[in-house]
């Protein structure tokens, strides 16, 4: 197989001044794209800023013999959006590759001590900043009918005890995923939206103690999550809409599906029925993955005709 080369190609990620960020751009540049390194330069709580970061990784990139700029402005609102892309297109008069990986969690506590501005912090960074960069890059992707977005999620959303915010925020990013991908598939743009969970050491896994850190970075390296990235902002990623789990050496596919379930017939069907079928809803042998929203209705016995509502949201 011939080596995956992103020569001309720029691209901009986000979160990039340390960890998993600066991995991934260090692969990209690696291979010959033009990076804009961004990062604001606060903690993971999203306090304070210091764009010494972005500029650090960027010379990194540099000695090694990649082409790399810094920016440090904000994610979380889309006037700072507006900079980075601006930055970018000034520079070098396009984006290709857009790679949203800035996240912080700024609440840890239970739901009932999250505060407001923990919320909307977390929401800002990792779930409208992704939207404010997709809308920033969209029209001129999909003018060139080129483009690769990578959206960073998170194993979070599976589940947490705690941090509401943030498997919210991450939850919302996969969704975006899946909505913007359904929007190109409808386009017939060869822009591809994907999102990966990566699992890896970082700055947030510095919460749980040195010694679960230190465990963390031996066995699940940030740069053993870039491949995964890499493949999918390539021109020959081979799926739109998907989501992975990466680190370690590996990765896999995450879906969200449906079950054969309990459909009836009957419009007037009672609580009681639906508790009877509670085993038949819960079997996952059989599932269905469904390409959109219309098509998991679609599964319901009726004469709606979805391909109709199907058309009217293009």
């Amino acid at each position: 197989m011939s080596e995956l080369r992103f020569d001309g190609k720029v691209a901009i990620v986000t979160g990039a001044g340390g960890g998993l960020g600066k991995a991934y751009a260090s692969l990209l540049a690696a291979r010959g794209a033009k990076l804009l390194v961004n990062d604001l330069g606060g903690n993971f709580q999203g306090q304070g800023q210091d764009v010494s970061y972005a500029e650090a990784a960027a010379r990194d990139i540099r000695d090694a013999g990649g082409i790399a700029e810094a920016n440090g402005d904000s994610v979380a609102t889309s006037a700072g959006v507006e900079a980075i892309v601006q930055d970018a297109l000034k520079r070098w008069g396009r984006v290709d590759i857009l790679v949203n990986n800035a996240g912080i969690v700024s609440a840890s506590g239970t739901l009932a001590t999250v505060t407001d501005e923990e919320w909307e912090k977390d929401m800002a960074v990792s779930a409208s900043g992704t939207f404010y960069l997709c809308r920033a890059v969209w029209e001129g992707m999909l003018e060139r009918d080129f483009g690769r977005i990578v959206n960073i999620s998170s194993g979070s959303w599976f589940g947490m005890g705690s941090a509401v915010p943030y498997p919210a925020a991450k939850g919302a990013v996969w969704a975006m995923t899946r909505a913007l991908a359904a929007a190109t598939n409808a386009l017939g743009k060869n822009v591809k939206i994907n999102a990966i969970m990566p699992i890896a050491g970082s700055r947030m896994t510095q919460l749980m103690g040195p010694e679960i850190h230190g465990l963390m970075e031996r066995d699940f390296p940030a740069r053993a999550v870039a491949p995964v990235v890499a493949m999918l902002a390539h021109e020959s990623a081979p799926c739109n809409g998907e989501m992975f789990t990466a680190g370690g050496g590996g990765y896999t596919r995450v879906f969200a599906g449906v079950t054969q379930g309990y459909r009836a017939t009957d419009k007037d069907w009672t609580p009681e029925t639906a508790l009877a079928q509670f085993d038949k809803v819960m079997d996952t042998s059989g599932f269905r993955i469904p390409e959109g929203s219309m098509d998991e209705a679609a599964l319901y016995t009726s004469d709606v005709p979805w391909e109709a509502f199907k058309a009217f949201i293009k």
